[in-house]
């Protein structure tokens, strides 16, 4: 398989990604623009930052004038999931550190969720062209979606102020659609440890002490099998 071919494959395979973000980002675009901040302002923030739920609570933050330093631990604690993202296909990643930097930026959920689906295959350079197209139609999708949607964002803010909430919704339900596609018996209870964990936690807490309730039950699940599974 060529090179371009295995690209070409990789930018297929992310077409459900994108479905996914250009609502969410056009949302991200629609909002900060009807903040009163200049079109460069979301377009930066998605080309250096690319994550969702952090450009959301950022834009909140700058808005609000919340202390840099909680919204920076806030990121950081959110954003701690990627960390396990790439333990868990780092051996599909290239050597190369130049190639997997850029790759490495562009682990989102969605992202990530797609390129599980990769996990048993040996890396060859047709892998890393595959997830190099995923990376960058991911990537271009979002920075492009947010400045359409910085581009008029007043006007879809007071047309449809439904339409624009219901955009929210569209980001976590592609990865719930992802993992749903990644299912199977070797990861079934952690994931349903996850999902029981962050559900315990929102009921009592919030959002960020969720994350690491779902983090720690499926990790804990995981070392659980990893354990059974040795001789």
């Amino acid at each position: 398989m060529s090179i371009l071919h295995a690209s070409g494959r990789g930018l297929r395979a992310a077409i459900p990604i994108c479905l996914g973000y250009i609502p969410v980002a056009i949302t991200f675009g629609a909002v900060a623009t009807s903040f009163g901040y200049p079109l460069y302002v979301p377009i930066l923030f998605s080309a250096t930052i690319f994550a969702g739920g952090s450009q959301f609570i950022l834009l909140a933050a700058l808005q609000n004038g919340t202390p840099w330093l909680y919204v920076v631990a806030l990121c950081a604690l959110i954003d701690s999931r990627h960390v396990i993202y790439g333990s868990l296909i780092r051996r599909i990643f290239p050597e190369s550190l130049v190639a997997r930097v850029p790759l490495a930026m562009s682990l989102t959920d969605e992202v990530f969720a797609t390129a599980l689906t990769q996990r048993e295959a040996e890396p060859t350079r047709d892998l890393t062209a595959w997830l190099a197209g995923v990376a960058v139609a991911a990537y271009l999708c979002w920075v492009l979606s947010t400045a359409v949607g910085g581009a008029v964002g007043t006007v879809i803010q007071d047309a449809a102020p439904a339409v624009t909430k219901a955009m929210h919704f569209a980001l976590p339900a592609l990865f719930l659609a992802l993992s749903l596609d990644n299912l199977h018996r070797g990861n079934a209870w952690p994931l349903a440890a996850g999902a029981i964990g962050a559900l315990g936690a929102i009921m009592v807490s919030n959002i960020a002490v969720a994350l690491f309730a779902a983090i720690a039950a499926s990790v804990a699940v995981c070392s659980w099998q990893y354990r059974e599974s040795r001789p």
